[in-house]
């Protein structure tokens, strides 16, 4: 009887009701069909293609907010359905269509037994109510525990629960699917109901606080969950948040929970466990009734002894998954620190750069004024002269915690992956990529053949030339990587996915988008086609001949400028030549092999 527990969105997941980012995704989806005239049958979401196309769209209107501000699913919301009867309908249908999980098995009978006082929940279905009614009547009525529902229209009755403690109860914050007033948009969620907020503050007086799927983005909710920690008594047995990671919590979530910290509250953040995890495991420490027991689990067969027969030949040793990652064994640490005088964009100061023609990769080190650069220092600091630029030593380069340094990095890795080689850096798009170059006529003979050379093993396995023409259009293609950097097992991995690149040579800067036009679904429809018969035996050619052609044509130590070490710092990488497999085989001693070898 020692927690309440805050549901979102993302509670409801695994009961087949959409997530708000999934809901998100739909209203952007069904705006761009709306606003463009193609039909929702052609779109599928699903594809990065056309997620790069709402993308473009929504980013050339400016009505909505950046993907991932926390007012996009409110503004997504209101422009798709004006009319609080066109959203309440919305909703009635996406909560039809979910059924209880385990999670919810497990809460409802944690409430049924009495063993869980109260549920506050932002969503609109009714599973935890459901789940909590099924449970309490297979109990006996001496034992059983009929949960108290409450939301915005009568929100009294948590009230008088509150007062006499009569549990469990369980308060909808935002109404029900059912209600009259339902509080959705951002400015419906501007104010909590005076009473629903006052039963959550004093509950969470009393009680610790299990939070699950909820992202903190309604400012009334937050409100009162700051609000308890003013009190002499707050959180009496800490708080438990569930997320994905700590850099997926919103800057309101990690304030609240670093105010609770200095409040002396205990803050637990539960990485990576979902909620029908998380009850799954409480229900196997919990003394539940036997028929709630049976209820969650179902029936379990008795154990007997069997005679099993020895595994008399070797195990597979082939790894299950083969994965397009290769470990990043060798990055930079630091990059030159540049001050400048003038609080001129990152924009201008490439601007600057290019002008004066020097090669180099910078960025912003967390805020206007300061550079992280790689590069020539001398050339460095002539070219950006016009703001005043001084070097001032080093600037360190976390990028698992700054997002900047991380951008710097991203920069450097795509350059030096195409120095010495005939690739060509792609960084003015979403994300970082490279691509094969195209042929120039104009190369002397023994450079066109020795890039032929290097190039062969991957035109090989594509088996089909890497750049040229698109059929039917005016662009051309040419076959590449986009690459992103993870973190997994206490190191770093350069993850990349081949893609093919399509370029159309002609757009006027007044035109509508190529995605909009008929030629560019025609460039699409070519490139899907390309890449639908490529199964499992090609991709695996593919990935071997990305790698050999990464880190074994120039040696698998590779330099963004190949800088003297006295002109200026340099960009220096290395990666690992294995490609990542599945547990346990990229533990295997197969690659712990000495430096040089990979």
């Amino acid at each position: 009887m020692g927690f309440a527990w805050l549901l979102g969105a993302g509670a409801s997941a695994t009961a087949g009701i959409p997530t708000g980012y999934q809901m998100i995704q739909e209203f952007r989806t069904r705006l761009f069909a709306s606003e463009t005239g193609i039909s929702l049958r052609e779109i599928d979401p699903a594809d990065p293609v056309w997620q790069s196309r709402i993308d473009l769209h929504h980013e050339r209107k400016g009505v909505l907010p950046p993907k991932g501000d926390p007012s996009e699913y409110s503004r997504a919301f209101e422009a798709l359905y004006p009319t609080a009867d066109d959203r309440r309908l919305f909703i009635r249908n996406q909560v039809s269509k979910g059924s209880p999980s385990l999670g919810h098995k497990v809460l409802g009978s944690l409430l049924g037994a009495r063993k869980t006082p109260c549920v506050f929940t932002t969503n609109f279905d009714s599973l935890v109510e459901s789940a909590a009614t099924i449970a309490s009547q297979l109990l006996p009525a001496n034992e059983r525990g009929t949960p108290t529902l409450a939301a915005i229209d009568n929100a009294a009755r948590a009230e008088t629960c509150l007062r006499e403690s009569e549990w469990p109860l369980i308060v909808k914050l935002h109404g029900d699917y059912q209600s009259v007033e339902l509080k959705n948009t951002d400015q419906e969620l501007a104010q909590q109901d005076a009473q629903l907020r006052l039963v959550l503050t004093q509950s969470l007086q009393r009680f610790g606080l299990v939070v699950v799927g909820y992202s903190g983005r309604d400012d009334s909710v937050m409100q009162a969950l700051g609000a308890v920690l003013r009190s002499p008594v707050r959180y009496p047995k800490g708080i438990y948040w569930l997320c994905r990671d700590a850099d997926s919590l919103l800057p309101a979530v990690r304030e609240l929970l670093e105010q609770a910290k200095l409040a002396q509250v205990d803050v637990h953040l539960v990485k990576g466990t979902t909620f029908d995890e998380l009850c799954g495991d409480i229900a196997d420490v919990t003394d539940l009734p036997a028929p709630l027991v049976t209820h969650v689990f179902g029936e379990r067969s008795a154990a007997t002894v069997a005679q099993v027969p020895l595994l008399r030949q070797a195990a597979l040793r082939a790894p299950v998954l083969r994965l397009s990652a290769m470990p990043l064994i060798e990055m930079p640490k630091s990059a030159r620190r540049i001050a400048l005088n003038s609080n001129a964009g990152i924009a201008d100061v490439r601007a600057l750069l290019k002008q004066a023609g020097v090669r180099a990769t910078v960025g912003q080190a967390g805020g206007p004024g300061v550079l992280a650069a790689f590069g020539a220092d001398a050339a460095l600091e002539k070219a950006l002269a016009p703001y005043g630029a001084k070097l001032a030593g080093e600037v360190a380069l976390n990028i698992a915690r700054d997002s900047w340094a991380k951008g710097v990095i991203y920069d450097a890795l795509v350059r030096a992956l195409c120095r010495e080689l005939p690739l060509f850096a792609r960084l003015h798009g979403r994300g970082h990529s490279l691509s094969v170059s195209r042929p120039n006529s104009e190369l002397p003979r023994e450079l066109a053949q020795a890039r032929r050379e290097l190039l062969s093993r991957l035109k090989t396995a594509y088996g089909s030339e890497l750049t040229g023409p698109v059929p039917g259009t005016s662009g051309k293609y040419s076959e590449g990587l986009s690459i992103r950097l993870e973190q997994a097992d206490d190191r770093w991995w350069a993850v990349f996915e081949p893609a093919t690149f399509i370029d159309l040579n002609h757009r006027a800067p007044d035109a509508d988008p190529p995605q909009s036009n008929a030629e560019w679904r025609k460039a699409e429809d070519w490139r899907r086609e390309r890449w639908v018969q490529k199964y499992n035996h090609r991709w695996s050619a593919i990935l071997d001949a990305w790698a050999e052609l990464l880190t074994h044509a120039q040696g698998p130590r590779r330099s963004a400028y190949g800088l003297a070490a006295e002109t200026g710092i340099d960009a220096v990488f290395e990666l690992g030549a294995k490609t990542a497999r599945s547990r346990p085989a990229h533990d295997h001693d197969f690659f712990h092999v000495p430096r040089g070898q990979r």
